[in-house]
């Protein structure tokens, strides 16, 4: 059987939300972009040990890309990430969460580049904002977001690390082989079987988080 290792896709979601912990979150911050909470404390402590993961494992020798939704959620797991790499992130707006606004709640890359200068800013998306539709449900969402995430397959050599969310990551890991929803910042592998793509590995591996039931709750 030949396996493809050097086309290989990791996905990950983004760490636990800030929302989640504090109900006053937003008044504490300078934006009104109420659908856009960044981590909560302990959502970067797990942004840092998935991080850690990848910088220790053979994974640092293989990822090529790192593809992130435009969600400062998603951007902050994908920088702590990127700095331990050494690598920059590439924002994608075709995997980012279910748009339910016809003014989607992110930033555009110029913004989000002055608060993370690793950032891509020449990368072309496959879709952009104006790309976006209305969605009333996950399930279109993951729709979207595998069409996306094919889309970047096909037009970037190496492996690929995305980012995304609770409904990008199903359509995800949906368009490389499995159904099922993946926790926060969880690690999933998909390599080429004969041309097929087919999950390498556990679904939604949490072994190197140190509170891996928190992960494992949000996995919906």
């Amino acid at each position: 059987m030949n396996k493809n290792v050097s086309d290989a896709v990791y996905l990950t979601r983004h760490g636990a939300r800030i929302d989640s912990d504090d109900s006053e979150w937003l008044k504490k911050c300078n934006h009104n972009r109420s659908d856009d909470p960044h981590l909560s404390r302990s959502g970067n402590i797990a942004a840092q040990e998935l991080a850690k993961r990848l910088k220790s494992s053979q994974s640092v020798n293989q990822i090529k890309h790192i593809i992130s939704s435009p969600y400062i959620r998603c951007v902050e797991t994908a920088n702590a990430i990127a700095k331990e790499l050494n690598m920059h992130i590439k924002i994608e707006p075709g995997i980012a969460e279910v748009n339910s606004s016809r003014s989607p709640q992110f930033l555009d890359t110029e913004h989000l580049q002055k608060k993370f200068p690793s950032i891509d800013s020449s990368y072309a998306p496959v879709m952009t904002r104006e790309d976006l539709s209305l969605e009333y449900s996950d399930g279109a969402c993951a729709n979207r977001s595998a069409s996306a995430a094919l889309k970047v397959r096909t037009q970037l050599t190496g492996a690929i690390l995305f980012v995304g969310h609770g409904a990008s990551c199903l359509g995800i890991a949906r368009a490389f082989g499995h159904h099922g929803y993946v926790g926060y910042t969880s690690l999933t592998k998909f390599i080429q079987h004969d041309g097929k793509y087919r999950l390498d590995g556990l679904f939604g591996d949490v072994s190197h988080l140190t509170d891996k039931q928190a992960a494992l709750d949000s996995a919906w």
